[in-house]
């Protein structure tokens, strides 16, 4: 999307900086950035969020796991499964334990062997480790067509969330709104 974006508006200056919600939100109240995009369920008073692309999240595991897990699993399951999640502050992570706290299950009761910074991470990890991440289906799009990971669906445990661009409030307008507008259109390409 940026790469489209720069490619139509050449005189643009952008920098991108890569964080979690938390560190996003945190960023634009500093005055360190003029737009973020965030999920998660957290909401600040002073910042005005404008919902941008709907995602799920699903359960991988490498193709090749020496883990006995079948294609659909309980909640339950998920209690004696070493997992490698995002890390505290992120949306993600928000999603993931809202979803548990669904089933009464506590993130503390889980068997998580590490978290980690960025969903690139955790598909690296997951090449190399025996466990299982939860990330987003967008983010595993070309790891499943190659055959490389594979879904695991958790029964009755949906992890539905929304993307939001984030700015503060007042502060609408500018090169952020043409941006938002231009994401807006070319929502569906991504």
């Amino acid at each position: 999307l940026l790469g489209n974006f720069i490619a139509k508006f050449p005189q643009v200056n952008l920098s991108l900086i890569n964080g979690n919600s938390r560190g996003v939100e945190t960023a634009l109240q500093e005055h360190r950035i003029d737009l973020g995009l965030v999920e998660g369920i957290f909401r600040l008073p002073n910042l005005k969020y404008t919902s941008f692309l709907q995602d799920e999240l699903v359960a991988v595991v490498h193709a090749h796991t020496k883990l006995n897990i079948q294609d659909e699993i309980s909640p339950e399951d998920l209690l004696n499964i070493p997992l490698v999640l995002r890390e505290r502050g992120s949306g993600t992570l928000d999603v993931f334990e809202r979803a548990l706290s669904q089933h009464n299950l506590k993130l503390s009761s889980l068997n998580v062997m590490m978290y980690l910074g960025s969903t690139e991470s955790i598909k690296l990890f997951i090449e190399h480790a025996d466990c299982m991440g939860i990330v987003s289906i967008r983010s595993v799009h070309k790891e499943l067509v190659a055959g490389n990971l594979r879904v695991i669906e958790i029964k009755g445990m949906p992890m539905q969330r929304e993307f939001n661009f984030v700015q503060l409030q007042g502060q609408e307008g500018g090169l952020s709104q043409v941006f938002m507008r231009f994401a807006g259109h070319h929502s569906k390409n991504l």
